[in-house]
């Protein structure tokens, strides 16, 4: 068990029920549906009493996700987490160890403890799933999301509307119209990806007719963050494919992608871009909570205040934030992913946090320049989704949360399915790329067993034998006289 390879099923084969059940869980719960519903739905059981239970449920994916781990790999998960995804394991390991310093050491050690669990529940589907698997019965769920929320917006106002700044706003079966309007925009993207692969004419207009549904629900979240996320996730997609299309090699991805994304820095930078995504100047006060954030880091810069002691404040521990911050508002996380990092474990976990970014974002874009798939392009594109989402929103390091689930299980079952080698959602496309695109030791091998079938072929006449040597000497026995 120490050569670190983990062994997993065959990527395009049956789910098994197990972990069809886990993933199922994993949408649902990190979604914020069984949240919402115990919140905020018409339901006869007090929501305190559902909360708990929901937190229970949590606590049972946990020991399942865990118990899976162990009896299917081992020790194995273990030795590749720590050799090929270490930053990852520091900043949890960084996160859990922020109790030590916390202004409220329990609060930490119970976050993180779920953090903790909410990372190994996203390795286990991350190890055991395939891009495909994941990406397959996420339609799925994402469809009965949307269809969900519509139906609680138009028929249970309670559920299904919030108030934003005196306006009513669809928020559906989710927490928030932001988280709302992030799974839209996330739906729009996976729902392309299927009507383009799926070769079926009925199958193609259903997930179109689904992607109008999923624009319907971003439109009326008015959630200008995702609709920003969605339109640069989506150009980001669209060149990945035109380079992959036009078999460009690595150097000139690299230089195309710098000059598009220097272009778009200086188009950015010159406009108003409250403006652009139909906000006030400061951003719905997001600046205010940014500056009042700044001044807690550069108070403590090296620790944070412990891993889930600002943010996501309930009626015990909101004291915290009041005591701390110089608002007339409760704020529930500090709207940029970066400084509410920063916050609670420190300005050194934050640059990590951008490291584990990075490794991913190359690993997924050498898996795709390697083997052009649907699946992958789509982990790219909520990838980039996500990262420009937490321009405005906090959605990294989050507990109990689909956002870190996915950040964390995606890219991996990306990098394990070109480990073993075996292609997922393949597509036309992709398979004359392939062809043509083969790698320079796949070249020599082909080149080798060419010469070595000549050579055969030589021995086996007598043509290419040295002088005094009979034919019959190396043919088979079966072809001798």
């Amino acid at each position: 068990m120490s050569s670190g390879a983990v062994p997993t099923l065959l990527p395009d084969g049956p789910v098994s029920p197990f972990d069809r059940l886990l993933l199922w869980l994993a949408l649902i719960q990190g979604s914020s549906f069984t949240l919402s519903l115990a919140l905020n739905g018409p339901l006869p059981v007090p929501a305190s009493t559902l909360a708990l239970l929901v937190c229970a449920l949590w606590g049972l994916m946990y020991m399942l996700a865990a118990l899976g781990l162990f009896f299917t790999f081992g020790l194995d998960w273990l030795t590749w987490l720590l050799r090929y995804r270490l930053p990852l394991a520091l900043l949890v390991a960084g996160a859990l160890g922020s109790s030590v310093w916390s202004i409220d050491p329990l609060l930490s050690v119970e976050r993180g403890a779920h953090l903790l669990g909410t990372t190994v529940v996203a390795l286990y589907l991350g190890f055991r799933l395939s891009p495909r698997q994941i990406l397959v019965t996420t339609s799925q769920a994402l469809a009965l999301l949307l269809i969900c929320s519509a139906l609680a917006a138009l028929l249970v106002p309670s559920l299904g509307l919030e108030d934003y700044h005196g306006r009513l706003v669809w928020r559906g079966v989710t927490a928030s119209k932001n988280t709302l309007g992030f799974w839209a925009a996330v739906a729009i993207l996976l729902f392309a990806v299927r009507a383009v692969e799926t070769p079926s004419i009925v199958s193609r207009l259903s997930w179109l007719g689904l992607a109008a549904l999923a624009v319907g629900c971003l439109v009326a979240s008015v959630s200008a963050t995702s609709s920003l996320a969605l339109v640069i996730a989506a150009l980001a997609m669209l060149y990945v494919h035109a380079a992959t299309e036009l078999r460009l090699g690595i150097v000139p991805m690299a230089v195309l992608a710098l000059l598009v994304g220097g272009l778009v820095s200086l188009a950015v930078g010159s406009i108003d871009t409250a403006e652009l995504i139909g906000r006030s100047g400061n951003l719905t006060g997001r600046i205010d909570v940014w500056s009042e954030t700044w001044r807690l880091i550069l108070d403590r810069p090296l620790g944070g205040y412990g891993y889930g002691t600002l943010w996501f404040p309930t009626e015990a521990s909101v004291r915290i934030q009041e005591r701390l911050m110089d608002l007339s508002w409760t704020v529930y996380h500090a709207h940029n992913g970066l400084l509410q990092i920063a916050s609670e474990v420190g300005m050194p976990l934050a640059v990590l946090t951008v490291i584990v970014v990075v490794q991913q974002l190359i690993e997924t874009l050498w898996c795709q320049y390697r083997r052009p798939q649907g699946a992958t392009l789509f982990v790219i594109g909520f990838s980039v989704a996500l990262l420009v989402s937490n321009y405005a929103e906090a959605r990294l390091l989050v507990n109990r949360d689909l956002f870190w689930i996915f950040f964390v299980a995606l890219p991996i079952s990306v990098v394990r399915q070109a480990e073993l080698g075996v292609p997922a959602w393949p597509s036309s496309s992709s398979a004359r790329w392939r062809r043509g695109q083969r790698s320079p030791a796949e070249r020599r091998a082909a080149l080798e067993r060419r010469r070595d079938l000549k050579r055969r072929l030589r021995l086996k006449d007598g043509s290419d034998l040295p002088e005094g040597i009979a034919a019959d000497a190396v043919r088979p026995p079966t072809e001798r006289g």
